[in-house]
């Protein structure tokens, strides 16, 4: 005869805890979607920052180059000159 096997029998308390491991498991994929995203954004702003710093600093050589003009080049001239002559 064969030997009829008994089921193991799933207590109440083991299915509330297969339930609540589930909603975690639901919340914790939610949480980490969120926060992926604002990574996302945060890593988009950062960029955005620096290239507005960027292109303040261009501005800022830009007008000073047409606002020296050709003293730049003179200027360059002395400070070889004096560096030569050192």
């Amino acid at each position: 005869m064969a030997a009829i096997e008994a089921k193991p029998e799933v207590s109440l308390n083991e299915t509330v805890r297969v339930k609540e491991e589930r909603k975690m498991d639901l919340f914790t994929k939610a949480f980490l979607k969120v926060r992926e995203r604002f990574v996302r954004f945060h890593r988009a702003q950062t960029m955005t920052e620096y290239a507005l710093i960027l292109a303040a600093i261009a501005v800022v050589v830009y007008g000073t180059y047409r606002a020296l003009g050709n003293n730049i080049g003179s200027l360059a001239n002395g400070v070889d000159s004096a560096l030569t002559n050192a």
